[in-house]
Formats: C-alpha cells, structure tokens, sequence
C-alpha cells in the first residue's frame, strides 16, 4: 500500500514532544509493534516558506481553518551556497488528510543578503505552469528553516514515521537579510506518523504505543511566531 490514497491524500498524526532525548524518541519508535525500519537515510532538509504580504497562510493555520495551502521551496544538505535541485511545494491540508504538489525549480545559490527579489528571481527563471505563476504572485518569503530528519517505514510498508529534529529558523525580510542569527529549537522532536486508506482503519496498536499527545504543532508557524512576533 502507498502512503498515498487513491486521491493523491494520506492520513498524518502529528506529536511535539519536547524536553525527551531523541535517542528514546527512536528507540520508541523502533520498538513500536509495527516493526519500523529506517527506510533513508538522515537528511537535513531547508524550506523557504512563502506567503501572502497579509499572511493568510500564517492566520488560517493560526484560526484552525481545516482546508488550507502552504507554500515552500526545498531543498538538502547545506543551508547556503548553490542549490542544483530545489522544489516548489504546496502542502494541502483537509482536515486530518494532506497531499503535496512538487514542481522542480531552476537552480540557484542562497547568500547572506538574499532578499526577495532573489526568491521572485528563481520563481520566474523556473518552468512552471502558468496557473501557478499567477498565483505565486500574491505570496512573498516570510521564514528560512533547517532541520535534520530521520525516515522509518512499518514492516507491512503500510505506515511511515517521520522524525525531525534539530530545528533551526531564520526570520526572512523583504530587503536584506544575513542567516547568522538563527533561532534555535534544541529541546523539540516533531514526530509524524503518515497512512493511507480510512482513518477508521488504522491499527491502533501502532498509534497508542507512542505517549505523546497529537498535536497542531506546525514548524512554519512555530519559526514565525519565533522570529518575527518574539
């Protein structure tokens, strides 16, 4: 079974644990009765988030609003220099179900004082279709992230853990910007369990081994409420 279900949408459980040492956190997870194996290996994964110059998708995650679009390009491995391989994603969400869009992007190098004409650059450089240029118009970079991620799937490949720690943002202006005063989240693991088909479905033997608690816990709006709100 895929991850995926047959409308490009899967199930996702979220938990924040914080203050918990990520050795247990895997240990937990390798222990879990779904027999989970690391399926990757470690990667560190960069995100430049993007919005609206009002902020929808920052407001909407904040209001709760259950059907909803975000808006990053991705890339691996190191945070500056030249990127070969960045993606432009758009993160769905319907309610406790989420899919992503990918396109790939034109290549391009991120510097101390980047600004957003850099990012509009990339956008424009990129063979994207039309649809989707008309709509990045509207949004601008808002938030640089960094974190490390380790990738496990279940024994049956019916569910896929996700774990990332080591978070890192960095507040993103208009104008000018350095990247070398990054705020720090040593204290949190994300920890993310993904599965396809009815929610009804799930074994909850899976679910229930883990004693986190499920929560809203969204990086964007933790690295933006971090750098620009504090």
């Amino acid at each position: 079974m895929d991850e995926r279900d047959k409308n490009g949408f899967r199930f996702e459980r979220k938990y924040h644990v914080e203050h918990m040492p990520f050795a247990a956190i895997e240990h937990l997870v390798k222990r879990n009765p779904a027999l989970f194996r690391q399926a990757f290996p470690d990667r560190v994964i960069n995100n430049i988030y993007l919005d609206t110059p009002s902020r929808r998708s920052l407001l909407e995650n904040l209001d709760g609003i259950a059907d909803r679009i975000k808006a990053r390009i991705r890339w691996y491995g190191e945070l500056l220099g030249h990127i070969k391989k960045p993606v432009l994603e758009f993160k769905i969400k319907r309610g406790m179900v989420g899919a992503k869009d990918s396109y790939v992007l034109a290549p391009f190098a991120v510097e101390p004082k980047m600004n957003a004409s850099a990012v509009h650059d990339v956008l424009e450089r990129s063979e994207l279709p039309e649809h989707i240029r008309l709509e990045l118009y509207k949004f601008e970079p808002v938030l640089l992230n960094r974190y490390r991620r380790k990738y496990f799937i279940s024994a049956d490949s019916h569910y896929r853990i996700t774990l990332d720690w080591q978070l890192e943002y960095y507040r993103f202006d208009r104008h000018y910007n350095l990247f070398t005063r990054p705020h720090k989240d040593q204290h949190s693991t994300v920890v993310e369990l993904k599965y396809s088909g009815s929610i009804d479905q799930i074994d909850e033997r899976v679910a229930s081994y883990f004693p986190f608690r499920v929560t809203r816990m969204s990086k964007f709006v933790t690295g933006m409420q971090s750098v620009h709100y504090d």
